[in-house]
């Protein structure tokens, strides 16, 4: 195909896009904060005739990549594609969006050498063994001096993630790999990003960051894990035993605290139910609560994300000191792995937390997954609730372990 190509399909299953090419692009020249980027993105919604949406999202740490599988993901960076097709509730339209700097010829041109019949739905290419980064040993060791640092009062909370890599017999399609995800995507935002060709993040995020439209404001708390059940009754002992655990609740509680203390200091008004819910996945069941309000009027979508990421879901807390301590013990660089990812239009917006994602680049696909640690976390718990995470990806590539 050789052309960049986007998706992304809300939570509710109201909104998706594909998109291919690349109108306008939105990223860093030098040093500029995502203010500039966002301010831009604004005066170019603002004065066009339809509304349009900029596809995209920003690095976990803001820093650049210094690992090279990361190069074509910006500190931030936010599209506006050639060419979509989107489906909104039962309508569909195709939609064209032309700049300066692509005239229509240019443009029919490019439609011609890359729209074309789709073929049958393929194969996915066998995946041979996983290796895991840290590994079940350096895991052990890693939560190990989480905790104790938990237990020196250096944090209350930290999130730890795995680089899970599986090699593949050919190239893999990103688009026929969200394709298949999107079969089983009950309550997941779903994503695609691929800005260079055999290069893409994709995922199926159970996990909203916040929906803006106007000043209303949706977020939420997702902490707290079990696996689903092989059975109804076995489901709900472990949904049982979700809601009775002291841990459980202490991580969930930290994330819903903190971020409801965030938006306290942004809205006029902020509601949340009084205890949470259990939402059910696939593949794992979380404990949720949601979060909604009225903001205080000129406050924008950078002063959110900066507030917001990273949550104590994917970071700890407090936030600076646990993020801090991951950047020099996690043993891999995380990229867009549980960094907002989303889009941004005229006075409204919503990012998802890149969660249960993956990186593509060619023929290996590198998964991503995370697991919060409390005073009383234990290792082997934590792995097992990792590989609960990571059973959606491997049920979707055919792989059981």
């Amino acid at each position: 195909h050789g052309c960049p190509r986007y998706y992304w399909a809300d939570r509710d299953h109201n909104f998706e896009m594909a998109g291919i090419g690349e109108s306008d692009v939105v990223q860093p020249n030098s040093q500029e904060e995502i203010d500039t980027a966002l301010a831009s993105i604004y005066c170019r919604t603002t004065t066009r005739n339809t509304p349009v949406r900029y596809y995209g999202g920003c690095r976990f740490n803001k820093s650049c990549a210094t690992d090279d599988r990361w190069r074509h993901f910006k500190p931030y960076r936010f599209v506006l594609p050639l060419l979509e097709l989107c489906r909104n509730g039962e309508r569909y339209f195709w939609a064209c969006n032309l700049n300066g700097n692509n005239c229509k010829e240019e443009t029919l041109q490019f439609l011609n050498a890359h729209i074309s019949p789709s073929p049958e739905e393929s194969c996915l290419p066998e995946f041979s063994a996983r290796s895991d980064l840290p590994d079940f040993s350096g895991w052990k060791q890693l939560v190990n001096k989480a905790l104790a640092a938990i237990s020196n009062n250096t944090f209350e909370k930290v999130v730890l993630a795995r680089q899970t890599t599986f090699h593949a017999a050919g190239i893999i399609d990103p688009v026929l790999l969200i394709s298949k995800m999107s079969h089983s995507s009950e309550n997941l935002y779903l994503f695609c990003f691929e800005p260079a060709p055999g290069r893409a993040f994709l995922g199926a995020s159970p996990e909203r960051l916040y929906k803006r439209t106007g000043r209303h404001i949706e977020s939420e708390g997702l902490a707290g894990t079990r696996p689903r059940g092989n059975d109804a009754a076995e489901d709900a002992l472990l949904e049982k035993e979700l809601c009775a655990s002291a841990k459980d609740r202490l991580e969930h509680r930290i994330v819903l605290d903190t971020i409801f203390g965030i938006l306290q200091d942004y809205c006029t008004t902020l509601h949340t139910p009084s205890s949470p819910e259990v939402i059910k996945l696939m593949c794992c069941q979380h404990l949720h609560t949601p979060l909604s309000g009225i903001l205080e009027k000129n406050i924008n979508d950078a002063m959110l994300l900066k507030a917001l990421h990273p949550t104590p879901a994917v970071g700890g807390f407090p936030r600076d000191k646990a993020v801090a301590w991951l950047r020099r013990e996690e043993p891999f660089e995380r990229g867009v792995y549980a960094a907002p990812a989303g889009w941004i239009g005229v006075d409204e917006s919503e990012f998802c937390v890149g969660i249960r994602s993956g990186l593509v680049s060619n023929n290996t696909l590198t998964l991503y997954s995370g697991a919060g640690i409390v005073q009383d976390s234990d290792p082997s718990e934590e792995w097992r609730e990792l590989n609960a995470k990571l059973a959606f990806f491997l049920n979707i590539i055919g792989r059981n372990s």
